[in-house]
């Protein structure tokens, strides 16, 4: 039977994964199904949590460049822009942290400049009489723009896994990185939320389980030992289940509402089923519509409207890109001297070129 998959295909699809290809072992990474026991949907326990934090960022290419190094060799650059903020859902409320002196910044733009080599410098755009300050960092390991694209997104990563650390301080609350956990330091109540699913972990006969969870129910936790998403190698142990956030009809595919979520390995595993429990209880409330959001049900409300307000924050695509091409046009260039050609002769007599 032919069904649909939710997003809109500008957005490509939420399961990059083959749905008929199981590895346990993807990624090299060793994985423990049976931790908690027999493999069934397993219902939300407990109280839903008292608010939910959910942190994510943006990130955006401003331009490529090319520098032309004192060796005849060139090293490719790139300007880049990112910003990381959050949003805290309480009761029937929602609103982004902007912070203040006293908590410390809770939404924040970064804005680089990126170079495969050489000496790069901190670039400098005007905008009126604001500066749009670009930092310069040299990353050797990275020749191409691609390599430089990535970079870029591991720095907004990063943010994001350091914003989520000082927020998870408030135990009240349920802490949501969306993306996979990159978090240095164990929060107990701290999750990954993974939307888009580049590798199952589980076999054949597991994954049959994921198209019969109810909205709310999730798979038992399993173990990862290791490994994981691509270009992730090194990274801890952790727990991962799979929970139904939202029913998309029969129409779309039984696998439209599933979302893949995170926690750190080092959590007793009772804890670790009792943060899931908490996942299962507050996100379906935060899926998103196909009506409202072209990445809906797995884009949740209040991410998209975060989204929306750090692209913002970010500038017009076009006016940065167009304010990046000035600066380096009003840039001073370096002189070389020009050949003499026979035959000139300047004003003052002989040799010399005449203008």
């Amino acid at each position: 039977m032919l069904r649909l998959l939710p997003w809109s295909p500008e957005y490509g699809s939420a399961m990059q994964a083959d749905p008929d290809s199981f590895d346990a072992a993807d990624d090299s990474a060793a994985v423990d199904t049976s931790i908690e026991g027999e493999w069934r949907a397993r219902p939300p326990l407990g109280e839903p949590p008292a608010a939910v934090q959910i942190v994510d960022g943006v990130r955006r290419v401003e331009a490529h460049a090319i520098d032309d190094l004192a060796d005849g060799e060139t090293a490719f650059g790139l300007f880049g822009s990112y910003a990381v903020g959050a949003v805290r859902c309480e009761g029937d409320r929602s609103w982004v942290l902007d912070g203040d002196a006293a908590e410390g910044e809770r939404l924040r733009v970064f804005r680089v400049y990126l170079q495969g080599g050489g000496e790069p410098r901190d670039q400098e755009v005007a905008a009126g009489a604001l500066r749009l300050h670009f930092r310069a960092r040299i990353e050797g390991s990275a020749r191409t723009s691609n390599q430089l694209a990535d970079v870029l997104q591991r720095s907004m990563l990063d943010a994001e896994a350091q914003l989520a650390e000082a927020l998870a301080e408030d135990e009240s609350a349920l802490t949501i990185v969306d993306g996979p956990l990159r978090l240095r330091s164990v929060g107990q109540r701290v999750a990954g939320y993974i939307k888009r699913i580049q590798s199952w972990y589980i076999a054949a006969h597991e994954f049959a389980l994921l198209g019969q969870l109810a909205v709310g129910e999730r798979t038992p936790l399993f173990r990862i030992a290791g490994g994981g998403e691509a270009g992730s190698r090194g990274r801890p142990d952790r727990y991962a289940w799979y929970l139904r956030i939202a029913d998309m009809g029969a129409h779309y595919h039984q696998l439209s509402g599933i979302v893949r979520l995170e926690a750190p390995g080092a959590l007793p595993l009772g804890e670790a089923a009792r943060l899931a429990d908490e996942c299962g209880l507050a996100l379906p409330r935060l899926a998103s519509s196909p009506v409202r959001d072209p990445r809906a049900p797995q884009n949740l409300t209040p991410v998209g409207a975060l989204e929306s307000l750090l692209t913002r924050r970010l500038g017009e695509r076009e006016w940065v890109r167009r304010l990046i091409a000035s600066a380096l046009r009003a840039a001073p260039q370096p002189l070389e001297p020009a050949a003499p050609r026979e035959g000139l002769r300047s004003s003052n007599g002989a040799g010399g070129a005449r203008w």
